[in-house]
């Protein structure tokens, strides 16, 4: 089953890969990137979003919310690269986090996948299948339809909840000195109230809380309604996106190896150079032929 999103919108598609059981993989095309949803008898287990995209990878989710640090993440890396492991499996059996937290997160990585890929007007879609097993170390699997009835929603109130806030990046604090009632809070307000505390970069909150953009961004526009919370345009130099200086470091690394390998090839070069003319120029030869005479 293949075709292109607008002829056939993903809704319906993720529809019909459900109503009829189907497992196997699910792969969205979209601009510039690939998203691949896995489907076990009609419910989605896992998810595996473009590489391009470090911000819905499961490693970069876990690192932004405070689980893991940019040592860890790089370690777990090599080790996925070394035994083929999927990292949350590899999560789990190095303790960094445990099964109710990895579960919360697959689940929430699927979420944003969706979401994203329902944003999607034009692209290709492509669905092949095989036999899927849910992982022993992950969530249950997911009802799509379920999942589809929030993302509707994400399209229709996502841009009337995000135009309450500046329209670029911004910074969120608690407002001090004021009196709170847990209780007069949704849950959602509840968890980002706590969440706050960790930072003021208000997607770093979403993965402290294990919300989605909508639903932080929703339950933030409630605090603020309130007057709990204080909203201020960030400087372009305050912060320093983790998934962005990863990246430049191992780009940084990879390209003072090259220079390395570089300096190295030109070093052995000039050796060659220096060894040829010393060996075979007139001078050498003449002293060679001297040293043969003499003995």
């Amino acid at each position: 089953m293949q075709g292109k999103i607008a002829d056939f919108g993903i809704p319906d598609i993720f529809q019909l890969v459900s109503s009829q059981g189907k497992s196997g993989s699910l792969a969205i095309s979209g601009p510039d990137r690939v998203t691949i949803f896995l489907f076990s008898e009609g419910k989605i287990v896992d998810v595996q979003p473009d590489r391009r995209e470090s911000r819905s990878l499961l490693g970069t989710m876990l690192r932004d919310a405070g689980y893991l640090t940019d040592s860890d993440l790089r370690r777990l890396l090599s080790f996925q690269g070394a035994g083929g492991k999927k990292i949350g499996e590899l999560l789990v059996e190095k303790g960094k986090v445990s099964k109710e937290v990895l579960a919360r997160y697959l689940v929430l990585q699927v979420k944003e996948c969706l979401f994203d890929v329902l944003t999607f007007s034009e692209g290709e879609y492509r669905f092949e299948g095989f036999a899927v097993h849910p992982f022993a170390w992950g969530g249950e699997p997911i009802r799509p339809d379920v999942l589809l009835m929030e993302g509707m929603q994400f399209l229709d109130e996502y841009p009337r909840y995000r135009g309450i806030f500046p329209s670029g990046d911004f910074l969120v604090t608690r407002k001090r000195g004021e009196r709170v009632d847990p209780y007069a809070f949704s849950e959602v307000e509840r968890i980002l109230w706590k969440a706050l505390d960790f930072s003021e970069d208000p997607d770093r909150v979403y993965r402290k809380a294990c919300l989605t953009g909508f639903e932080g961004i929703k339950g933030l526009a409630g605090l603020l309604q309130r007057g709990m919370i204080e909203v201020s345009a960030k400087d372009p130099g305050d912060h320093v996106d983790p998934g962005k200086r990863l990246r430049d470091e191992v780009t940084a690394r990879r390209r003072f190896n090259t220079i390395r390998m570089a300096l190295w090839g030109f070093a052995a070069a000039a050796a060659a150079v220096w060894i040829y003319r010393g060996l075979f120029s007139l001078e050498a030869y003449r002293a060679f032929t001297a040293w043969v005479d003499f003995f």
